[in-house]
């Protein structure tokens, strides 16, 4: 009698994410393989955790609002997730947690195949949340000139991977706006103070949210060059589904299902 293969689960932690893509994007990505992707919904990192940990999971993948409160808990960080200060990678390895980072490489490769500069370039970040620290991360690595803005200033760290940061509130923001060549926007939804920024059509806006897509109104209607989130989650799904896996994943199927959902739900 043949013994039945062995299903690894795999899962996303976060709240809420009753409506998250990651379940359809990995069952995309591997059709034949032997995994589950499962939402592990809890109100805290602490309860994530322990249902990661007592549910025979393998490894998980972690949204907002736990990216940087979850990460003390873990037992082993890598060097790019340390500095950033935020995972969105919890993988077992024996009875050790180890954290990982792949969002900073979701804006890397988005800006990358929109062909957008980013060295000796002005960028605005909005937001200080673990996709915002990801992604100044990223652009201070690729040699971007960081200005940073966040609803409350006194989140944004006044030093971040060696660079001097000066927070600014998003009232400040307006006024460095005209000056930026890339906007990238972090923030959940659509928040007041972010109907005030003005775009132009020179500029770039990176939205990290792939379904309030908050800033695509304001962009689209200056003629900027707009970039959905959509592209920031596959870009940091592929290499994280294969450290989880080991296996690459099956990156035509993952861009053909975001073509059925994302691009006829959210085109213009």
């Amino acid at each position: 009698m043949k013994s039945q293969p062995v299903i690894r689960r795999f899962g996303l932690c976060g709240f809420p994410i009753a409506h998250s893509l990651s379940p359809r994007l990995f069952e995309a990505a591997y059709p034949q393989g032997n995994f589950s992707y499962e939402l592990i919904e809890a109100s805290t990192p602490a309860e994530a955790l322990r249902l990661f940990t007592t549910g025979g999971f393998w490894g998980m993948n972690v949204t907002a609002p736990f990216k940087t409160s979850i990460l003390p808990l873990t037992h082993r960080q890598t060097e790019e997730c340390a500095a950033i200060g935020a995972c969105n990678i919890i993988i077992k390895e024996g009875d050790v947690l180890v954290a990982y980072n792949t969002d900073y490489l979701g804006v890397a490769r988005s800006l990358e195949e929109a062909k957008t500069p980013v060295k000796n370039t002005e960028c605005l970040l909005l937001g200080a949340g673990g996709a915002a620290k990801a992604t100044a991360y990223s652009l201070l690595k690729a040699g971007a000139n960081l200005l940073w803005a966040n609803r409350t200033p006194t989140h944004i760290p006044y030093t971040f991977c060696g660079h001097p940061i000066t927070p600014l509130s998003l009232a400040q923001a307006v006024d460095y706006l005209p000056a930026c060549s890339l906007v990238v926007n972090t923030l959940p939804l659509s928040v007041p103070e972010t109907q005030i920024l003005s775009f132009k059509p020179t500029q770039i806006i990176l939205d990290a949210s792939y379904s309030s897509r908050p800033l695509e109104k304001q962009a689209r209607q200056a003629g900027a060059k707009y970039i959905g989130g959509e592209r920031w989650l596959l870009h940091q799904a592929i290499p994280s589904f294969e450290l989880m896996t080991q296996i690459p994943p099956d990156i035509e199927a993952m861009e053909q299902l975001f073509m059925q959902i994302i691009f006829y739900t959210f085109a213009p």
